[in-house]
Parts: C-alpha cells; sequence; structure tokens
C-alpha cells in the first residue's frame, strides 16, 4: 500500500470523525485479553470479574477523552504521545517515558500474540509455536506493512463481526437452553460466582480501574487517535467508545457461563475447547472464530502500528533529522518485521496467563497515571522528578510482590508513586511560595 508521506502512513489523509473514530477506537480495545481475560476473570473473581473488565476500560476511555482535548489545545499538529511529550519534558525524562511507553507497548502486544496462538491450537489443532507463527507474521502484513488505511478498513469490519458475535451467540444459547435453566445450574456447581459480598471481586473491580486509566492512558495507539481526529470531537467519540465498549466485556463474560453451568472444568484454556464444542450452528461458530481472530489481530495490529509510528518519529528522526519520507516508510516496514520476530520469540518462550500479565504489568499502568496528568497539566516542560516517582512506584510494587498479592502490589505502586510524586511538587510549591520570593 503506497503512502507519500510517513504522516499519511501514521495518521491518514484526512480527519476522522464520530463515527469511524469510534469504530478505530474499539477495535484497538476490544482485544484478546477482552476475549479471554474477562472470562477468566470471571471464573476467579465470580460476576464482579466480568463487571471489573467491563468497567476498567469503559471509565477509562471516557476520562481520557476529557485528557485529549487539552492535549490537542496544547499541542495540535502531533503525531503521536512522543511529539507531545518531546515538547513537555527535559531530555532524561522524554527518553525514560520513551522506554516505559516501548515496555508497555511490547506487554500489549504479547498478550495478543499468546491470545492468537492459543485459539489457532483450539480451533484448528495447530501446535501453539506454529499458530503463533502464522498469527505473527499476517499481522506483520497487515498493519506493520498496511499502515492506518489497512487498520481503519479491517476495523469496520472487525467491529460489525464482534458485535454480532456478542449479541447473536449469547441470545442463542440463553434462548436454548432456558435463563432459569442456566442460573439453577450455576447455583448447583458454582454458587461462588454469584455472591455478591465478594471482597476479592470488589478489590478486582477496583483495581482494574486503576489498571485501565494507566493502560488508556500510556496508550500510544489511543494518543495517535487524538490526532486523527477533528479537536471538537474527541470527547465525544471516547465517551460513545467507553459506554459501547462496556458491554463487549460482559458479553464474551456470559458465553462461559454457558459452558459451566452444566458442570466443572479444568482450566479456562479447557473452557474454550468446551464453548466451541457446544457452538454447535455453523453460521455462529465462523462468526465467533472470525470474531475473535479479528479481535486479536486488531489489537496487535493497532499496537505494532503505533510503536513503528513511535520508533520513527520520536527515535529514528532525532538521530536521523534529514531522513526523506521514502526512508522513514521503509525503515517503519524493517521495524514491523523485527518487532513482529521479537514478539513471536517472546511470546513462545513465556506462557503466562492474562490476568498475571495484566496484574505484572499493571504496576506500570497504575504508576504511569498521576505523573501523566501531572505532566499534561503542567505549564510548560515538566520536571524529571516528575516520571522518577513513577519509577519509585514500580520499584515499590515489584518489590512487594514478593510479599503481598499482585493486587495489593499495584496498589503499593501507585501509593508510593503518589507520595513521592505529592512530596515533590510540595516542596516545590512552598519554595516558590515562600523561598524564592524572600
Amino acid at each position: 500500500m503506497t503512502y507519500l508521506s510517513f504522516r499519511e502512513y501514521v495518521l491518514g489523509a484526512a480527519k476522522i470523525g464520530i463515527g469511524l473514530g469510534a469504530v478505530s477506537i474499539l477495535a484497538r480495545w476490544v482485544t484478546g485479553n477482552t476475549i479471554f481475560g474477562s472470562p477468566e476473570a470471571l471464573v476467579k473473581y465470580g460476576i464482579f470479574g466480568g463487571i471489573g473488565f467491563a468497567l476498567m476500560g469503559a471509565v477509562a476511555l471516557c476520562f481520557f477523552g476529557l485528557l485529549g482535548r487539552r492535549v490537542r489545545r496544547e499541542f495540535s499538529e502531533g503525531m503521536t504521545i512522543g511529539d507531545y511529550l518531546q515538547g513537555k519534558l527535559h531530555p532524561f525524562g522524554y527518553w525514560l517515558m520513551i522506554i516505559l511507553l516501548l515496555l508497555t507497548t511490547i506487554e500489549a502486544m504479547f498478550v495478543q500474540g499468546m491470545a492468537g496462538g492459543v485459539l489457532l491450537n483450539i480451533l484448528f489443532g495447530l501446535p501453539i509455536p506454529l499458530g503463533l507463527l502464522c498469527f505473527f507474521v499476517f499481522s506483520v502484513l497487515f498493519a506493520g506493512i498496511g499502515g492506518i488505511r489497512s487498520i481503519h478498513r479491517f476495523a469496520i469490519v472487525q467491529i460489525v463481526i464482534t458485535f454480532a458475535a456478542a449479541i447473536l451467540i449469547p441470545v442463542y444459547f440463553f434462548i436454548g437452553k432456558g435463563v432459569e435453566h442456566v442460573y439453577n445450574g450455576l447455583r448447583l456447581y458454582h454458587p461462588y460466582l454469584l455472591v455478591a459480598s465478594n471482597k476479592e471481586g470488589l478489590l478486582f473491580i477496583v483495581t482494574g480501574l486503576l489498571i485501565g486509566f494507566g493502560q488508556v492512558f500510556s496508550d500510544q495507539a489511543s494518543w495517535q487517535r487524538l490526532y486523527m481526529m477533528e479537536e471538537k470531537k474527541i470527547v465525544p467519540t471516547f465517551l460513545l467508545s467507553g459506554l459501547i465498549f462496556a458491554t463487549v466485556p460482559l458479553a464474551f463474560s456470559s458465553l462461559i457461563i454457558i459452558v459451566i453451568f452444566t458442570g466443572g472444568f479444568d482450566d479456562i484454556y479447557s473452557l474454550m475447547f468446551d464453548l466451541v464444542r457446544k457452538i454447535d450452528s455453523m453460521f455462529l461458530l465462523v462468526l465467533f472464530v472470525l470474531c475473535s481472530f479479528g479481535a486479536i489481530m486488531s489489537a496487535f495490529g493497532a499496537g505494532l502500528h503505533s510503536m513503528i509510528s513511535l520508533m520513527v518519529n520520536n527515535v529514528y528522526q532525532l538521530f536521523r533529522p534529514r531522513a526523506t519520507e521514502r526512508q522513514k516508510i521503509r525503515t517503519g516496514y524493517m521495524l514491523a518485521i523485527m518487532i513482529g520476530a521479537v514478539s513471536f520469540g517472546l511470546t513462545s518462550y513465556f506462557k503466562p496467563t492474562l490476568l498475571d500479565l495484566l496484574f505484572f504489568f499493571g504496576i506500570i499502568y497504575a504508576s504511569l497515571i498521576l505523573p501523566l496528568i501531572v505532566i499534561v497539566w503542567s505549564r510548560g516542560k515538566a520536571s524529571n522528578f516528575i516520571l522518577i516517582s513513577a519509577v519509585v512506584g514500580q520499584a515499590a510494587g515489584y518489590v512487594s510482590r514478593a510479599f503481598v498479592d499482585p493486587m495489593k502490589a499495584i496498589w503499593i505502586a501507585s501509593f508510593a508513586t503518589a507520595f513521592f510524586l505529592v512530596g515533590y511538587l510540595s516542596i516545590t510549591w512552598l519554595w516558590r511560595r515562600y523561598f524564592r520570593t524572600a
């Protein structure tokens, strides 16, 4: 797909409106984690698991629109989060943030790769390494080489298929089995899923909100979409996207209820096998397969494309300021292949569950929320200590994992960041208020 400039490769040729903007945002956030992670959370934390997954993305997207409006007013001609941070941070803080952004993007693509390999294994019996290879090759061609045009064209089809599956499959099963019959089966075999006073489930909801804010606020693909839209349409677009997104994790959680109401299970992957076997309509099975692959590939593609955009525009171009548009686009293609290969290697070697990954990287996300908000609302360049507070919080969180459970470690990271940041801002304010003027 031919692009005349690297800016066109990153943002497209024209601004997008509320409709395509919402589709693009949803295509980024309806992911393999939504399809596989929300059922896993339901099984582990009961009804609060599905609710937590729905809220963590929905609320964060709604509030990100408000933050994004200020970003666009302050710096309207950027392409990536890196463009904005170049003007807001000193060199040390800028490169520190670039490193953190690369880590979070690799995590997001890692999750999608795992989901893609598992799905190919469940559906077609492919060995997971071979399934991963097929997934990464196709994703690199689709998003890394195809660019934003390919991503947006695919997003429209993907969202239509996703919502068709999220509506039709649960309705088909609940009408066929009977809602009361399903409910009685849950009460008999899995009564813990229906406990409303589940404290661990409630903790998952509030922890999920913390992680969700960090994921969305630091997501490179979401920042790119800020610059694709007209400024006046940013808030309504993200608000609409958040409200629609809330329905998707709940719908996929309900699919697992269809499987478990008749008895026990071994693990979350065995549940997905059982779900595929229970879909006895060929039309609905094809719809589920297309929906799952579409969500995983779209999310991986958005992460890959945004990472390429950041690396070329905010790293490569700093060292090669005179690079031509063709050189930048060619470098983007080479990076797509390299990132795909690295992602394949990492995903083949490590085998954590999706919730394990969410909690592990949740420490980074939770520690980034306040620093990013302070950076956006700062006048002029923000101090390096603002981002150093995030590193302090991350260190506290990862050290505490040896002594407390993963969710508590996320809160420790968040509180450590807040304590360091508030302390620094208070000392700075007192110095300016009482000592500089003395």
